[in-house]
């Protein structure tokens, strides 16, 4: 077992915690199936796979090198996983609301608030944690005050870069994802809110690590 990956402890309430989060995912697959859901059924599919590889990366990966370890400690994290499952969740359920059997994407006009203030917070975390471990691997030294505004830098850029495939794809491949860019602005924004409140949380909790002083 890789030294790095035995600086985080894995408790068995994080496993149960994590292995629930992906049997949920999973019932959402066999509701996109029950309720012939396409669009559920192809996000829950990619959702398993993402989940499933990350678990396998940890089985067939078990000791990741000096270098590669800041990049793929998220996976090592089972509090990280955990967000991540929880997103994916969240973002399978709403579309194909279990009982209502509605997409709340479509029904609710700002139902995609929810979606990217989780994935915010989701990626804020994912490129915190790498930050962090990059960090205490080449001995930078960098202060939590630091470590966020790296991340949230990170975020910034890939939310941007999201929105322009959003939009390359509505003009090619996804017709019906055109949206206004008050529309992608405001989703941007959402993801910044949700960011902001995952870096807040991590603070004062130091959960599911601990980025250190602010300084």
């Amino acid at each position: 077992m890789s030294e790095f990956y035995e600086r985080r402890k894995l408790s068995c309430r994080e496993d149960v915690t994590l292995a629930l989060a992906i049997f949920m995912v999973f019932l959402d697959f066999v509701n996109s199936i029950v309720h012939n859901s396409d669009t559920q059924f192809r996000t829950s599919v990619f959702a398993l796979l993402v989940l499933l590889f990350a678990l396998s990366v940890r089985k067939f990966y078990p000791n990741p090198s000096k270098k590669m370890w800041p990049w793929v400690s998220p996976v090592y994290d089972n509090g990280v996983m955990i967000i991540v499952a929880v997103f994916f969740l969240f973002h399978v359920t709403l579309l194909n609301v279990p009982i209502l059997n509605v997409d709340l994407y479509n029904v609710y006009e700002n139902g995609d608030i929810i979606g990217h203030s989780l994935g915010g917070l989701m990626m804020w975390t994912i490129f915190a944690k790498i930050a962090l471990e990059y960090s205490r691997i080449n001995n930078k030294g960098w202060s939590a005050k630091k470590i966020v505004k790296y991340s949230m830098l990170a975020l910034f850029v890939i939310g941007i870069l999201w929105e322009f495939i959003e939009l390359a794809a509505s003009l090619t491949i996804l017709p019906h994802v055109d949206e206004p860019i008050s529309n992608k602005i405001r989703d941007v924004l959402m993801e910044f809110i949700g960011a902001g409140l995952m870096a807040v949380a991590v603070l004062k909790i130091k959960y599911p690590f601990d980025l250190g002083k602010w300084e």
